[in-house]
């Protein structure tokens, strides 16, 4: 935007008169926009751009005493020329010039991208913006429908075989936006049902499963390998080690087994790994976790608030656990450390997503169900920690 400032001397009287206008004035200014201050019908004098933040107590820009001055604004800003000629009148100042700039749209961020989703539906999962308007758009794939084209955590359903990008806008009126996509695909199951058991065919053993937030999950906890007994390590030796409450292998056929996060991970750091998981399942992200808890009426507010427990007054905590309304039937089936032994009353599942708050080489995501109504989303027990596993269809 140029910024016209007219400035002249009428010698003869003795007299320094100056005003500015704006060429094509605009009512608005966006953040990060480029200003071009420029004095014209300029006669003499000793010119000096100023800024205010308060209209009281003014600056000089450093070195701009030139005709031009360019300029970024980054916040609101009175603006001024002060202009000196001892031939005239020393020091005299054009009327001020109140910018008032509006914020700019916050990035986008549509969300991970959800593949081969069983079923037709599915929760999306954007970032709500704190400036500006979010808008949803499918910009390929024939058939879908998004519920709420402003909702971040809109439903949307689609062709069972087909693959969407959808576009998360976030606009503003007057300062532009910003986009980002997201890929998701629906998939028929040709040999295997969400709802139907699950058999592992490494172990024969056999797993409740439940269609939760277009991601199939694992109900029941995961219970594979050798047991360890004492204050013995989990080890990358090819074989999955767990541990069993009290050292009791009866508890692992009640509650499933509790595994170190890197023996959960099968020594890999990469979020959504296969980790300890049948085929064609994943030990499930911090996000995946979210966005479970979205669709069972948690905010996404909440659902983003770390080493708290959330979603106490919707009772999704109370909805997740055994015996709740979900099917997810999470058991209090307690953990083990090195330092404490085995500590119950509590339920704990690992997340494949390393630490937040915390170091991430030491410390990892995981869920937690007490007698509360809530669920916990902390990262302040290291990895050492043994905790249950779910996994989750890919």
């Amino acid at each position: 935007m140029l910024k016209h400032f007219i400035a002249y001397c009428i010698i003869g009287l003795i007299l320094m008169f100056a005003t500015f206008h704006v060429a094509n004035a605009q009512q608005n200014y966006c953040v990060g926009e480029e200003f071009i201050l420029h004095a014209e019908s300029y006669v003499s004098g000793e010119l000096q751009w100023q800024y205010s933040f308060d209209n009281i107590n003014w600056n000089d820009y450093l070195g701009a005493t030139g005709f031009s001055c360019t300029l970024i604004l980054e916040e609101d800003v009175y603006l001024r020329l002060k202009i000196t000629d001892p031939e005239c009148m020393p020091e005299y100042y054009t009327p001020t010039k109140h910018i008032e700039l509006l914020p700019l749209p916050s990035d986008a961020n549509a969300g991970e991208d959800q593949l081969n989703i069983l079923g037709t539906t599915t929760v999306l999962a954007a970032t709500t913006p704190a400036e500006g308007t979010g808008f949803w758009s499918i910009s390929s794939g024939s058939g879908g429908n998004i519920n709420d084209v402003y909702a971040n955590n809109s439903v949307f359903s689609g062709n069972a075989g087909e693959t969407y990008v959808l576009r998360w806008l976030v606009f503003t009126t007057h300062c532009g936006y910003n986009e980002d996509n997201v890929t998701i695909s629906f998939t028929t199951a040709e040999t295997f049902n969400c709802g139907e058991p699950l058999v592992d065919a490494r172990d024969s053993q056999s797993y409740p499963t439940v269609l939760l937030g277009g991601k199939c999950w694992m109900a029941a906890n995961l219970n594979i390998g050798t047991q360890l007994t004492g204050a013995t390590n989990s080890t990358n030796n090819s074989q999955i080690e767990k541990y069993c409450y009290g050292d009791d292998n009866g508890n692992c056929d009640i509650y499933g087994g509790l595994y170190q996060w890197d023996e959960t991970m099968a020594y890999s750091t990469t979020e959504s790994t296969q980790g300890i998981c049948p085929t064609g399942w994943h030990i499930p992200s911090d996000a995946e976790f979210k966005q479970l808890e979205i669709s069972l009426g948690m905010t996404e507010a909440e659902a983003d608030l770390n080493n708290i427990w959330r979603g106490t007054s919707q009772g999704v905590g109370t909805a997740m656990k055994e015996g709740g309304s979900s099917g997810l039937n999470i058991q209090l089936a307690g953990r083990k450390s090195s330092s404490f032994g085995f500590v119950g009353s509590a339920g704990y599942i690992w997340c494949s997503t390393e630490g937040i708050d915390y170091s991430s080489e030491t410390f990892a995501m995981r869920r937690c169900w007490g007698t509360q109504a809530g669920v916990g989303r902390y990262d302040t027990f290291p990895k050492t920690y043994s905790f249950s596993v779910r996994c989750v269809k890919d």
